[in-house]
C-alpha cells in the first residue's frame, strides 16, 4: 500500500529545510527512533530511512558512512507496546502488562538513551566525516531523489492505528485491548480503505493474501525460535545451569548492577553473533526469573537491560539484515560500517546499564 513509506516521507519532509547538516542528522536519528515504535522491523525501518532521508543527508555533505550509521542506529531500540520482544519482556519475563512495563521502565530508559545518542552521534560522526574529507573519501553531495508513494496522505496514519488503540484502551478498564486484536483491527481498516480506493477488488484480495502468507512465515519463524528457546532454557535448568550461574553471580559480592551487566553481555553478544535481537532475547530471556529469584531482585532489574542490549548487539553484527541491506543500498563497505557503529554501540551498552539500574532501583 505504501503507507509506511508515506509516513516516513511526510515525517522527514520538514528536515530538508534545515541547513546545518549535523542538526539534520540528529533529527533523522530521533525521528527514526520514534518511527521504530510503529515500524518494528529493524531492517524495514532502515531501508525506509535510506529511501526517504539519505538524499537529504548526502545533499548537506554528510558522508555515506555517517548516514549509514544513523540508519542503523535509528532502529537500535526494540521498544514500545507493539514490539514483540518488549511484549515478551513484559508479560512473559517480568510478569506485568506491556503498558506498565513501557511507561514505568522501558520508555524512560529508552528515551534517555535516545537523547544521549542524539547528542553523541553528531559529534562522533562529524569527526569521522572530517577524517574522510582529509583523505578525500566518501563525501558526497549527490542530488538524489527520495522514494515517493502514490497512496493518499492520510494513509500515513494507518501504521499508527495499533499503537493508538493499545495506548487509548490501556486507560479504559472496561475494555481489554491486546496487541493481536489491535493489529487485526488495523489490518481490517487498511483492507476496507483499499477496497474503497481501488477499482480492482481482486487485486486487493490478492495483496491481502500476501499479507496473510507473510504473517504465516513470521509466525512459523518466531514459534521455532520460541520452541528452541524453551528447550534450551529447560535443558539448562535440568542440568543445573541456572543454579550454577546464579550461585556464581551471588558469590561475586553480588551487586545487582553486576548481575545486570553480565546477563546483558550474554544477549549483546548473542545479538551480535545471530544478527537478531529477538532471537537473542527469546533464547536467554526465559532464564531471567530464576536468576532474579536467586539473586533476590525483581525480574525487571535484569530483563530490561538484557532486552535493550540484544538490539544494540544487532547493530554491530555482520549477519544482521539491516547491516547487510544498508551497506548495500548506501554503497559502503560492510566492515567499515560495523567499525563505525562499534563506538556508539559500546557507549549505548554502558549507559543502558547505568540508566536501567537507576530507574529500576529507584
Amino acid at each position: 500500500m505504501g503507507a509506511s513509506t508515506k509516513l516516513a516521507q511526510l515525517a522527514t519532509k520538514p528536515l530538508s529545510k534545515i541547513k546545518n547538516p549535523y542538526v539534520v542528522l540528529s533529527l533523522v536519528f530521533i525521528l527514526g527512533c520514534m518511527l521504530k515504535l510503529v515500524i518494528t522491523s529493524h531492517s524495514g525501518l532502515s531501508m525506509l530511512l535510506v529511501a526517504t532521508t539519505l538524499p537529504i543527508l548526502l545533499s548537506l555533505g554528510i558522508s555515506k558512512l555517517s548516514a549509514a550509521v544513523v540508519m542503523i542506529f535509528a532502529g537500535f531500540c526494540d521498544w514500545g507496546p507493539n514490539d514483540s520482544s518488549a511484549i515478551f519482556a513484559a508479560e512473559n519475563v517480568s510478569g506485568m502488562p506491556i503498558m506498565e512495563y513501557f511507561m514505568s521502565y522501558q520508555g524512560r530508559v529508552a528515551g534517555i538513551l535516545i537523547l544521549i545518542l542524539a547528542i553523541f552521534l553528531p559529534i562522533y560522526l562529524s569527526k569521522i566525516d572530517k577524517k574522510l574529507a582529509e583523505n578525500q573519501q566518501n563525501i558526497s553531495k549527490e542530488n538524489l531523489k527520495s522514494e515517493d508513494s502514490n497512496c493518499p496522505a492520510f494513509f500515513a496514519l494507518l501504521p499508527i492505528v495499533p499503537l493508538v488503540l493499545i495506548t487509548v484502551f490501556s486507560f479504559i478498564d472496561t475494555i481489554q485491548m491486546d496487541v493481536i486484536t489491535s493489529n487485526v483491527i488495523g489490518l481490517a481498516i487498511a483492507f476496507l480503505l483499499e477496497m474503497i480506493r481501488r477499482k480492482d477488488r481482486k487485486a486487493v484480495c490478492d495483496d491481502f493474501n500476501v499479507v496473510l502468507k507473510a504473517m504465516g512465515t513470521c509466525f512459523a519463524n518466531i514459534v521455532s525460535i520460541l520452541i528452541g528457546a524453551a528447550v534450551f532454557a529447560e535443558a539448562i535448568k535440568l542440568l543445573g545451569g541456572i543454579t550454577i550461574v546464579s550461585n556464581l553471580l551471588a558469590s561475586v559480592a553480588s551487586s545487582p548492577i553486576i548481575t545486570m551487566t553480565l546477563m546483558s553481555l550474554i544477549t549483546f553478544g548473542a545479538g551480535m553473533l545471530l544478527g537478531s535481537g529477538n532471537a537473542s532475547w527469546y533464547a536467554f530471556g526465559p532464564l531471567v526469573p530464576d536468576v532474579a529469584a536467586q539473586m533476590g531482585v525483581p525480574a525487571t532489574t535484569i530483563s530490561l537491560p538484557m532486552q535493550l542490549s540484544s538490539g544494540v548487539g544487532r547493530c554491530v553484527s555482520p549477519v544482521a539484515g539491516a547491516i547487510i541491506a544498508v551497506a548495500g543500498m548506501v554503497d559502503v563497505d560492510q566492515m567499515d560500517l560495523i567499525k563505525a557503529c562499534s563506538v556508539p554501540a559500546a557507549l549505548t551498552f554502558v549507559m543502558n546499564m547505568l540508566i536501567s539500574y537507576l530507574i529500576v532501583m529507584m
